[in-house]
């Protein structure tokens, strides 16, 4: 059974949540979600799926826009 751990930020919504879940099901074929939510995220998600962490945080995006600013 390929099962997924979700730590959401706390501002996200239920209908976002159950997106994400319908996403990681259709393109993963994620059977089980293990829901966490982290009060130190900013924003967004991350998920550990598959032995990958796929981090989609708010923290994470200013991080790279920023190191993208720096090389200009």
């Amino acid at each position: 059974m390929k099962q997924a751990k979700i730590i959401c930020a706390p501002n996200v919504s239920d209908d976002a949540y159950a997106y994400l879940c319908a996403r990681l099901e259709e393109r993963f074929g994620v059977e089980s979600f293990e829901p966490e939510t982290d009060d130190g995220l900013l924003g967004c998600f991350v998920v550990l799926f598959d032995g990958k962490i796929y981090d989609m945080s708010l923290r994470t995006q200013l991080r790279a826009m920023r190191a993208d600013c720096e090389k200009e």
